[in-house]
C-alpha cells in the first residue's frame, strides 16, 4: 500500500515520487519542444524518445503504447521517424520475438544539419522577403511629392532596414558557421541587448 492507504502494482511508479514526476516531467516537456524545433519532428516522437532516453532497458512497442497512452500504430510510425534520424535503434532481447529499442546516446548528425538548414533557409526567405518589401517602399517614395507621404515612407525604409540589418547579420553568423570561420557573435548583440 501507499501512503494514501491505495494498493499499487507490484513495480508500478509511485506518481508522487520525485524521480516519476522528473521522468514524466522530461516525456512531455520533450514532446513539446520536439513539436516546436521547425517542425523536424513531432510531439509523439519526442515523447518515445524520451522515454527511451531514461529508460535502463530496451522497451517494445507495447511497453511504449502503455507508458505513453498513444495508438500502436502511432509509436510505430514515429519509431521508424527515429531510426530514420538515427535517434533509436532496434536491438534483440534474448527469448523474445517482439521488436525492443533503445535510444542512441548521441545526437546524430543528420538531425542538427536538417535543423541548420532549416533556420538558414528561414533567414534567407525572410531576407528575400524585406528585400521585396524595400524595393517597394522606395519605388513608392519616389512616387510621392507631399511631406506627410514621404515621411512615412522615410519610417517604414527606416524599419525595414533595421530588420534587413538583423537578418544580413544572421545570415553571416550561419554562413560563418558553415564555412567553419570564427564566429563573432557581436554582429548580433545590438539585436539581443534588450535595449531601444
Amino acid at each position: 500500500m501507499n501512503e494514501s492507504g491505495n494498493k499499487r502494482a507490484e513495480g508500478a511508479p509511485n506518481t508522487n515520487d520525485k524521480l516519476f514526476q522528473a521522468r514524466q516531467s522530461f516525456i512531455d516537456g520533450a514532446g513539446r519542444i520536439s513539436a516546436s524545433l521547425l517542425g523536424i519532428l513531432n510531439r509523439v516522437c519526442g515523447q518515445i524518445y524520451a522515454l527511451l532516453f531514461l529508460s535502463p532497458q530496451p522497451l517494445s512497442l507495447d511497453d511504449i503504447v502503455n507508458e505513453l497512452g498513444v495508438s500502436k500504430g502511432n509509436v510505430s510510425i514515429n519509431i521508424r521517424i527515429l531510426e530514420d534520424y538515427k535517434l533509436v535503434r532496434k536491438v534483440w532481447v534474448k527469448g523474445s520475438r517482439r521488436d525492443y529499442y533503445e535510444a542512441v546516446n548521441s545526437l546524430p548528425q543528420k538531425i542538427i544539419k536538417e535543423f541548420f538548414d532549416k533556420v538558414r533557409r528561414n533567414i534567407e526567405d525572410s531576407l528575400d522577403m524585406i528585400e521585396d518589401c524595400c524595393q517597394l517602399a522606395e519605388e513608392g517614395k519616389n512616387g510621392k511629392k507631399n511631406s506627410p507621404e514621404l515621411e512615412q515612407a522615410a519610417f517604414i525604409l527606416d524599419r525595414l532596414n533595421l530588420i534587413r540589418s538583423f537578418y544580413q547579420n544572421a545570415h553571416s553568423l550561419f554562413d560563418a558557421l558553415y564555412t567553419g570561420e570564427k564566429i563573432d557573435t557581436r554582429i548580433l548583440k545590438p539585436f539581443l541587448s534588450g535595449r531601444d
